[in-house]
C-alpha cells in the first residue's frame, strides 16, 4: 500500500502530464500531443466510435498492450489508407503511448516504490490520461461535422 504523500505526489504527477498532453505551451518541448493527434485524426475517416471505442478500452483494461494492440488492429483493417493508417497516425500513436512507460519509470526512480508492479500501473494511467485528453480533444476538433449526424429530424 502507498503512503498518502506518495498517492498524492503520483496524483499530482498525473495532473500536470494531463495538462501537458492538452496544452501547447512553446517553452515545452512535447507540449500538447493529445491536440495534435485529436487534429491529425480529424482529416482521417476515423469516426467517433472508434476513438470512443479506444477510451472505453482503456479505462476497462489493466493492460497497455491491449490498448495497443486496438491501435494495431486498426491500422491492419484499414485496408484503404485513410483511417488509423493514413500518415502513420495510427503506428505513431502507439508508438507515442508506449513512451509513456519511460516516463512512468522516471517517476518511480525519484520517487521509489514497495510494489514492482506500481511503474506497469502508471504507464497505463498514463495512457489512460492521454487518451481521455485525445477523445475530448478530437470532439472538439470534430464538431461541426458531428453536429449532422447528432440532429433529430
Amino acid at each position: 500500500m502507498r503512503s498518502p504523500e506518495h498517492e498524492m505526489k503520483r496524483r499530482q504527477f498525473l495532473a500536470q502530464k494531463g495538462d501537458f498532453y492538452a496544452i501547447d505551451d512553446s517553452d515545452k518541448k512535447g507540449s500538447g500531443a493529445a491536440r495534435r493527434f485529436a487534429e491529425k485524426l480529424t482529416h482521417t475517416r476515423v469516426d467517433k466510435a472508434n476513438v470512443r471505442g479506444l477510451e472505453a478500452l482503456a479505462w476497462s483494461t489493466d493492460s497497455v498492450a491491449d490498448i495497443l494492440d486496438y491501435i494495431h488492429m486498426r491500422v491492419g483493417r484499414d485496408n484503404r489508407n485513410d483511417g488509423w493508417a493514413q500518415n502513420n497516425i495510427g503506428h505513431d500513436l502507439a508508438k507515442y503511448l508506449e513512451s509513456l512507460r519511460k516516463e512512468a519509470e522516471e517517476f518511480f526512480s525519484k520517487n521509489p516504490s514497495d510494489d514492482p508492479d506500481d511503474p506497469r500501473q502508471l504507464h497505463l494511467d498514463l495512457c489512460r490520461e492521454f487518451i481521455k485528453h485525445l477523445t475530448a480533444l478530437y470532439e472538439f476538433y470534430k464538431k461541426p461535422e458531428v453536429l449532422e449526424d447528432e440532429i433529430k429530424k
